[in-house]
């Protein structure tokens, strides 16, 4: 079909059923592009604008677009795992690039970055033809780890390794119970959060970033919170999102307490569980270093500076590497392109980048 062949609508509709449907049908459909996630962002500044084409009305492809101004330096939007098309139809993908900058210029974005859908590598050439280039900063995990749910449960655990596999009995037979939570528990999941954050050296979400995520993902069966306790002490606690056929282990944290009883491992197991038995494909860890996944691509042990950190808990469940679409930007003004050329890149990962960063993608929320 020709670009012509679709028709195009927008919608800034804070409630959006018929978009959050089509995103949650779609193969490369993700939690991040439905309108219950443009309301969480909402309470940190952020502002959704969405971009659907359509086939004899139905939707077939589209991209939720978020927005925020910055003072002094103007708008800026991104495209989180998007756009996402239905059809493997390559006029459909360009025109749906054409339509995102098409709608951050009648937004007047200064900087807009989209960072295509999982499988979306299709998008990567078009987006590098309009003169759109790789980010230094990515704004969904661009490297993951993902367990096939497919086979039976016993099969699943016995991909583990020896020593993740030993500590889930260990937290098994040593009492830590795993429950389900619900809202009254996400004051006490902050707080092991604010452990776990000063403990890894990580900024720290607001508790009313989860309160919000809560409020929009839970009601539709998109957010879960598990929590662990051992002889009625919570100890550690989960969050994980379960979407189309994949759950997505979103944040684990830990009070640092009855580490012995391996309470970490018995609460990521018991997520793997729940995933099976609901019916889901996958299981995605979101996230872990590329260094580590491009080891486990050659089948070569990871680096031994890894061993020892969360990258490495997460391996010792199995599962197979990922390697998803960076994140693209383009920018209008030659000034800021040369910026973003030559000096963010030096400066990364330094502490200050990753302040920025939060202040972007969380609206000032993370804090520390």
């Amino acid at each position: 079909m020709s670009q012509d062949d679709y028709e195009l609508w927008l919608s800034d509709a804070a409630v959006d059923p018929q978009w959050d449907r089509f995103v949650e049908s779609a193969f490369d459909g993700h939690h991040v592009q439905t309108a219950g996630w443009a309301n969480v962002k909402a309470l940190l500044g952020w502002k959704a604008a969405r971009v659907v084409a359509s086939e004899r009305g139905t939707p077939v492809g589209g991209a939720q677009l978020l927005l925020r101004e910055i003072p002094v330096f103007g708008a800026v939007g991104y495209v989180p795992k998007g756009p996402i098309a239905a059809k493997d139809d390559a006029a459909l993908r360009s025109r749906l690039i054409d339509a995102v900058t098409e709608l951050a210029d009648s937004r007047r974005v200064r900087h807009l970055t989209v960072q295509p859908p999982n499988h979306g590598h299709d998008f990567v050439p078009l987006l590098t033809a309009r003169d759109f280039a790789v980010s230094s900063v990515p704004v969904a995990p661009a490297v993951s780890l993902m367990i096939d749910l497919s086979p039976s449960i016993d099969e699943i655990m016995a991909q583990l390794s020896r020593k993740t596999r030993y500590n889930v009995r260990v937290g098994q037979r040593k009492g830590i119970k795993v429950r389900e939570g619900d809202a009254g528990d996400l004051t006490t999941y902050h707080t092991m959060l604010a452990t776990t954050a000063k403990r890894q050296g990580f900024g720290l979400y607001p508790i009313r970033y989860f309160q919000a995520m809560w409020q929009h993902l839970h009601p539709t069966g998109h957010l879960k919170l598990f929590i662990a306790e051992h002889e009625g002490e919570v100890v550690a606690g989960q969050l994980i999102v379960p979407f189309g056929e994949t759950v997505i282990n979103k944040l684990s944290v830990w009070s640092g307490l009855h580490g012995d009883k391996r309470p970490n491992e018995a609460l990521q197991w018991n997520s793997i569980e729940w995933s099976k038995a609901n019916g889901y494909r996958y299981y995605d860890f979101e996230g872990i270093n590329r260094a580590a996944a491009e080891a486990l691509r050659r089948n070569e042990p990871i680096p031994e500076e890894l061993k020892q950190t969360v990258t490495s808990f997460k391996v010792g469940f199995g599962g197979a590497p990922v390697v998803f679409p960076e994140a693209y930007y383009f920018v209008r003004s030659s000034l800021v392109r040369f910026g973003y050329e030559s000096v963010l890149p030096r400066v990364a990962d330094s502490p200050l980048m990753e302040k920025v960063v939060g202040a972007l993608r969380f609206g000032g929320g993370r804090v520390g």
